[in-house]
């Protein structure tokens, strides 16, 4: 079996981590590196496993080192980065490769990264931006100018799902048929 990295990507609250929590427990022997960032961790998630949570200068150290594929300032003016190594040494090794990317970090890593390493997945919810603010509402605390600048954000993302190569719908209470989707994709890539 051929080496590849899939990136994930869609707008905030589309349910890109529960899609890759699930493909976590369903395939062991997948790789799924977790990105950099400078925001605090949400309850659940752990430091090197759901990301590396670290330090303003931390990240800048790593940026300043070349260590980052793509970084961004995304909400609240927290930083992102998702780190070469790990994608690109686990496709080399034959593994497959799972990455949650949003739109504007694709957009980024598309320019860097050799076609041939990588195929990416949109999720796309299914009810639209409405669906998503009503996620995002139900998931934490937001002011109404930063669900603004989110909508204003999704807006901007639902337009260049045309840039990936697949799209998956993530319709609530339907995880099952999320995941299935995407292993699907996963499965006949790895094939070709």
């Amino acid at each position: 079996m051929k080496g590849k990295i899939f990136f994930i990507s869609g707008p905030s609250g589309v349910g890109k981590g529960t899609l890759i929590n699930a493909l976590r427990e369903r395939h062991k022997n997948w790789e799924f590196p977790p990105s950099c960032t400078t925001r605090d961790p949400r309850p659940g998630e752990i430091d090197g496993k759901t990301y590396f949570f670290v330090s303003r200068e931390e990240f800048e150290k790593k940026i300043d080192e070349d260590e980052f594929l793509e970084y961004a300032t995304v909400h609240q003016g927290n930083l992102y980065g998702t780190l070469w190594k790990p994608l690109v040494e686990g496709a080399k090794k034959g593994k497959i490769v799972v990455r949650e990317f949003d739109v504007q970090g694709f957009r980024q890593m598309r320019e860097k990264l050799p076609r041939d390493l990588y195929t990416s997945i949109f999720l796309k919810p299914d009810g639209g931006i409405d669906t998503l603010v009503e996620r995002i509402r139900d998931r934490a605390p937001i002011t109404e100018t930063e669900l603004a600048r989110r909508i204003e954000s999704m807006q901007k993302e639902f337009a260049m799902e045309k840039m990936y190569d697949h799209t998956v719908i993530s319709t609530d209470g339907e995880i099952e048929q999320m995941v299935e989707d995407a292993e699907k994709i996963i499965e006949e890539t790895v094939k070709e």
